[in-house]
C-alpha cells in the first residue's frame, strides 16, 4: 500500500510542507513570466435570440478551453470553448469570434428557455505563433476576454505505463511513467482537518525528498465530508467524470482540484493561489474505475486531462501548462 505515512515518497515533512503551500500561497498577483499576448477583439453575433455574456471584472469568469492548441497545426474536433450567457429572449443564435493568432471560435443553436445557459463555441483554424492568445466576446454590450495557450509542440509526449503523467511546461515536455524499477511509483497522501478529507494522489520518485534533476506531481481534491464512513461506491462518486473547479488557496474552504508540482530544480509550484488566479484554465476528469493492488487493497483509479497555471511559492512566479494528462490512485 502507498500511504503518506509508510516513509516512500510522502514523508510527515512533505505533508506540512503541501498544506504550508496550499494556506499560504495567498492571491497575489501573476508574476511576469507569462508569454506574449496576442491581443484580438469583437466578434459577430446573430439570430433572434437576446442574450448577454455574465462576466466577471474583465474576465469571462467561467470560460473553458478544452483541446490541443500547437503553432502549424490545424485544429482538431476537440478544441472549443463553454462559456455562461444570461438568455433574456428565446430563439436561434449564432455567435463568431475574430480571426486571432490563425484561428478562432464559433457556434450556433436554440435557446428554448430564459436564465444562465451554457454555450459552447468551437475552435477552427491553424495557430501560427507560440504564446497567450487573447480573445475578446462582446454581446449584448457585455465584454470579457480569454487566453488560449498555444504551445510549439504537442504537450507530454507519450507514455505505455498504467501510471503516469505528462504535461507542456512553459514549452517543455515533461513526461514520467511510474513503474517502481524507473526510481518512480504511485503515491497517495490525504489531508485531514476534523470529518472533513482533501484526497490527494501523485506520481512521485520512491526516495525523499526528490532528487535533483526530477520531478513529481501530485493533484488533490476537496472537499470530502464525514470521511470515516465513505465507502468505496461514495469515493467513486466523489469523482465525477466531468470538468471540476479549482480549490482556493485554503483547500478546506472550498471544494476544487490543487495541482502541486516540483520542477527538476526542486521549485515546488501549485495552482493554490486562489481560484480566481485560475483565468481560463481547465481540469477534467476522464474516468474513474476501482483498482485493487497486489495486496488486496481498494482504491480508485483516476485518469485526468489539465491546462492551468502554476505559481511559485517563493517568488510568485507563473508558469503556464498545457495538454496535461495524468492516471493516479486514490484511497481512504
Amino acid at each position: 500500500m502507498h500511504f503518506l505515512m509508510n516513509g516512500k515518497s510522502f514523508t510527515l515533512l512533505r505533508l506540512i510542507v503541501f498544506i504550508f503551500l496550499l494556506a499560504n500561497i495567498g492571491c497575489g498577483k501573476e508574476g511576469s513570466t507569462e508569454l506574449p499576448v496576442n491581443s484580438g477583439g469583437g466578434g459577430l453575433s446573430g439570430g433572434s435570440a437576446k442574450y448577454a455574456l455574465v462576466p466577471s471584472g474583465s474576465g469571462c469568469s467561467d470560460a473553458v478551453v478544452t483541446g490541443s492548441f500547437v503553432a502549424g497545426v490545424d485544429l482538431g474536433p476537440d478544441a472549443a470553448l463553454t462559456v455562461t450567457v444570461n438568455v433574456t429572449t428565446i430563439g436561434d443564435w449564432t455567435y463568431s469570434t475574430k480571426l486571432v493568432n490563425g484561428f478562432l471560435f464559433a457556434g450556433a443553436g436554440i435557446f428554448t428557455a430564459t436564465g444562465k445557459q451554457t454555450i459552447t463555441l468551437m475552435a477552427a483554424g491553424n495557430p501560427t505563433k507560440v504564446g497567450n492568445t487573447s480573445f475578446r466576446l462582446g454581446i449584448d454590450g457585455a465584454n470579457c476576454s480569454f487566453a488560449v495557450p498555444v504551445t510549439a509542440t504537442a504537450g507530454g509526449g507519450t507514455t505505455t505505463a498504467e501510471f503516469y503523467y505528462k504535461a507542456n511546461i512553459e514549452g517543455v515536455n515533461y513526461v514520467q511513467e511510474a513503474t517502481v524499477t524507473n526510481g518512480y511509483d504511485w503515491f497517495i497522501g490525504n489531508l485531514p482537518q476534523g470529518n472533513d478529507l482533501v484526497v490527494a494522489g501523485s506520481i512521485s520518485t520512491t526516495v525523499t525528498p526528490v532528487p535533483a534533476g526530477k520531478t513529481d506531481l501530485l493533484i488533490a481534491k476537496g472537499v470530502l465530508h464525514n470521511y470515516t464512513t465513505i465507502t468505496q461506491d461514495q469515493l467513486k462518486t466523489f469523482f465525477p467524470v466531468g470538468s471540476v473547479s479549482f480549490a482556493p488557496a485554503d483547500p478546506f474552504s472550498g471544494d476544487g482540484i490543487t495541482i502541486l508540482w516540483t520542477d527538476p530544480s526542486g521549485v515546488r509550484w501549485t495552482t493554490g493561489n486562489g481560484s480566481t488566479q485560475q483565468f481560463g484554465s481547465s481540469f477534467k476528469i476522464i474516468s474513474a474505475e476501482d483498482y485493487v493492488d497486489d495486496n488486496g487493497d481498494d482504491y480508485l483509479k483516476v485518469k485526468v486531462q489539465f491546462n492551468c497555471k502554476l505559481y511559485s511559492t517563493g517568488t510568485r512566479a507563473v508558469k503556464q501548462v498545457t495538454n496535461g494528462e495524468a492516471v493516479l490512485l486514490f484511497g481512504i
